[in-house]
């Protein structure tokens, strides 16, 4: 099977990128063959705004990219912004069968994450036009930049060209739920659900060094201001990995707490070890996330997690199994689920490890998402196509 691969690369590197990575792999170890097709909005920052709503140069490149390499299917993650909606135009003139991931909310919000000023943010699933979000400047405090945004959001929505992908996947029921709540339009039909994977190193137990640990991006609506709080108040030592728009807060934590440490950025590698001797991974994000990877790679090692109760994290998670919830923003309930979990003998932390590394083995694997992919794949390519694919690439249509 050929798969084009279309991705748009962040600022920040975060999960979605890595996902898109480790998807990649997957599918070639897989016998696959793929071609990336990435763009960056590292570049002109100017001209990828003002080319929000159609990238001439990402329509050529995309109609070129298909015409040489000729796939049976393109996935679609991230096309904002220097992409643009001009990919989907090019793709359906090619006649090419294409799926795309929903990685989070930005065709029903311009905040993309349906968060605001520290709380959930959901007026625009209602609205006809998100006049709401453009009047608060959800997107960089910015009412031009929300408005554009909207502008473009809701043109190609009118122009109908969302409904031209033959697959939406989605990562959690809950974010299924969210879309089909919109005024979006897409039939419940075209929506798959299919978590995200990590690949796991030798499973390994090691002894707990009694740490708590926070990887992700260093921003608002992951929780880093809870985060710091809470532990600045705490005897619990705290170990953080990432970057992101609040190092400068985050180092200044670390610097007047001695039980705060800030690790900065991590290799894959290094990630994982710290990953399995931590005590527990700590989520405190205050958005509904699309599946946090970490959260993923922290089951990949036996760890339990204690996270905020909200969006995908809920499903994900299992209370006294493999992890443990507190109200999201709620520092008396997290603090009391610090307290609960160091009160925890040994043995009953050890029976959460075991549970954590379960949850993996039974719904995170890449061979499981490889069946899932494929099978996604499959059915949306031309029968006569995949007659002619080798048996391993011939999955059942989801």
């Amino acid at each position: 099977m050929k798969i084009l691969i279309i991705h748009c690369a962040y600022q920040y590197k975060g999960g979605e990128d890595t996902v898109v990575a480790e998807e990649v792999d997957l599918l070639r170890s897989s016998g696959a063959s793929v071609e990336l097709l990435m763009f960056s909005n590292k570049g002109n920052a100017f001209l990828n705004v003002v080319q929000i709503p159609f990238n001439w140069s990402a329509y050529k490149t995309t109609l070129r990219t298909v015409r040489k390499f000729q796939p049976h299917v393109v996935h679609i993650h991230n096309l904002h912004f220097a992409a643009s909606p001009s990919v989907l135009y090019a793709l359906k003139k090619t006649g090419i069968p294409y799926v795309c991931t929903l990685h989070n909310f930005r065709l029903l919000c311009p905040s993309a994450i349906l968060f605001y000023e520290g709380k959930a943010f959901l007026n625009s699933l209602t609205e006809h036009f998100p006049i709401t979000a453009v009047r608060k400047g959800v997107y960089k405090h910015s009412i031009p930049l929300t408005f554009w945004l909207a502008v473009s959001m809701k043109l190609h929505q009118r122009l109908g060209i969302w409904k031209t992908v033959h697959r939406f996947i989605v990562l959690s029921r809950h974010a299924k739920e969210i879309f089909l709540s919109s005024r979006l339009g897409i039939r419940e039909e075209k929506f798959v659900i299919k978590p995200n994977f990590c690949f796991s190193p030798p499973y390994v137990k090691v002894e707990d060094q009694n740490f708590f640990l926070y990887v992700g991006r260093l921003s608002e609506e992951k929780g880093i201001r809870l985060l710091l709080s809470v532990f600045s108040r705490s005897r619990y030592t705290l170990k953080i990995i990432g970057d992101g728009p609040l190092l400068s807060e985050v180092m200044q934590a670390a610097a007047a707490n001695n039980n705060i440490q800030f690790l900065g950025s991590k290799t894959k590698g290094e990630v994982f070890e710290l990953l399995g001797s931590c005590t527990a991974l700590i989520f405190p994000s205050i958005w509904f996330e699309g599946m946090p990877l970490t959260i993923i790679e922290a089951f990949a090692c036996g760890t339990p997690v204690i996270t905020s109760e909200l969006g995908a994290m809920e499903f994900m998670v299992t209370p006294n199994v493999d992890g443990l919830h507190f109200k999201a923003n709620d520092e008396a309930d997290m603090i009391s689920k610090l307290d609960y979990w160091q009160q925890l003998p040994a043995a009953g932390k050890e029976v959460y490890r075991d549970n954590a590394r379960k949850t993996y083995e039974e719904r995170y694997t890449p061979e499981a998402n490889a069946r899932q992919l494929l099978a996604i794949y499959s059915s949306v390519i031309a029968p006569s196509a995949v007659t002619n694919l080798p048996l391993s690439f011939q999955g059942n249509p989801v």
